[in-house]
């Protein structure tokens, strides 16, 4: 008896979670652009001290359930002057559940001292926003941030 009550709660609770995963929405972004950096000064006042120049992977997963986003980028930091500073690999997930109202994330990141963002040229920078990219240079785009992630 206790063996029949067991496989129902398992059925149960597997029809449960297949249910739940029903309605999924995955999006996935490949960006190349330039953002300004801001730091905050003595006053509380936001100033700007540079920009950066990010290639990026954001995968989300969404559903009535869940949200789990995963990005991955390059980012190149530069001066107000163009000076090239410093770049940050970064990989960092964040999971929630509408169920639980459990969060969990991670962020990993590595610096190396290396400009290491493609297809943003020099020149433009402050001008260059976002990039419309082909479809061939969202999978060079791509690629290129996947070979850096074994730094990290």
């Amino acid at each position: 008896m206790k063996k029949i009550f067991l496989i129902v709660g398992l059925l149960l609770v597997s029809a449960f979670i297949l249910g739940a995963c029903g309605n999924v929405e995955n999006i996935q972004h490949v960006e190349v652009f330039v953002i300004e950096t801001l730091e905050e000064n003595d006053e509380g006042i936001s100033e700007i001290t540079g920009y950066k120049k990010v290639n990026a992977i954001t995968y989300t997963e969404t559903s009535e359930n869940h949200v789990e986003t995963d990005i991955k980028a390059i980012e190149d930091f530069y001066d107000t002057e163009g000076n090239y500073i410093r770049t940050e690999i970064i990989h960092s997930t964040f999971d929630k559940s509408h169920i639980t109202k459990a969060e969990d994330g991670e962020d990993r990141k590595e610096e190396i001292q290396e400009p290491s963002t493609i297809l943003i040229p020099d020149e433009s920078m402050e001008q260059f926003k976002f990039y419309d990219m082909t479809k061939e240079e969202e999978e060079k785009v791509k690629e290129h941030v996947l070979s850096f992630m074994d730094i990290l």
